[in-house]
């Protein structure tokens, strides 16, 4: 720090202030570049996101009444039993035990493709209106095909 004011003392005055000036210069570039540009840029993303975020509450409220619509008309055909029964055949899936519960009907299969499983539940989903509340399965033997140890439907 001695060294350093008697570097200072030994400039005439007119290069203090030159060195001052950019002193001050180099404080304000500091601070806009590291403080001021960074808030102001994460204030513009911030409004970006709401603004975004808007236009998306926007378009999904939009498109609530199409989806309630959706929902309401696909209730199952008949009881839980005759859907998965009907949609079973359908699909060649073979149901080993089929057990009423309540509102739910709890199913074993037989082993299948891992595919055509996904096709089945597709269907009673989305088709059929019914929701699949568990589903325990597990690898067979057979490459490709999985064993469902229990599955439950409502």
């Amino acid at each position: 720090m001695k060294q350093f004011q008697l570097w200072w003392a030994s400039l005439q005055q007119r290069e203090q202030q030159l060195l001052t000036g950019a002193a001050v210069v180099l404080g304000i570039a500091i601070f806009y570049a590291l403080i001021w540009q960074p808030l102001h840029q994460a204030r513009i993303d911030q409004q970006l996101a709401a603004k975004g975020a808007a236009e998306q509450l926007q378009w999904l409220q939009s498109q609530l009444p199409k989806l309630s619509v959706a929902t309401t008309s696909s209730k199952p055909q008949g009881s839980l039993t005759d859907v998965v029964s009907q949609t079973a055949n359908t699909y060649q899936v073979q149901v080993s035990r089929m057990q009423p519960q309540n509102e739910q009907l709890q199913l074993s299969l037989e082993d299948l493709p891992f595919d055509q499983l996904l096709r089945w539940l597709h269907d009673l989903q989305y088709q059929q209106g019914v929701t699949l509340v568990q589903l325990d399965i597990a690898q067979s033997e057979v490459p490709g095909q999985v064993r469902v140890r229990r599955m439950v439907l409502e």
